[in-house]
């Protein structure tokens, strides 16, 4: 087993878990993506599938999608979202 990474912060070092790094390094990795409201979106897992995005809550870090073959609501992070949905080009 390796050891815990430190990073050095204002003079402090603070000890993180390995997951919490990786979390970290991904959030970083998709925060720039942007989400616009009433866009249609392909899942990256199922291309096939598309979903609207239809409310974010940027307070709450949050967003609504409607499955627009099935009409389902589902609430999702905005990294979620982030990650996993890419804009559909016509």
């Amino acid at each position: 087993m390796g050891s815990i990474p430190t990073y050095p912060t204002k003079r402090v070092f603070i000890m993180i878990r390995e997951s919490k790094r990786r979390y970290l390094e991904e959030y970083e990795k998709y925060k720039d993506v942007k989400l616009e409201l009433n866009e249609v979106y392909c899942k990256k897992s199922r291309l096939s599938e598309k979903v609207t995005l239809i409310d974010i809550d940027e307070e709450a870090d949050m967003g609504r999608i409607k499955n627009n073959r099935t009409g389902n609501l589902q609430t999702k992070t905005l990294h979620w979202c982030r990650k996993n949905l890419v804009k559909l080009e016509d």
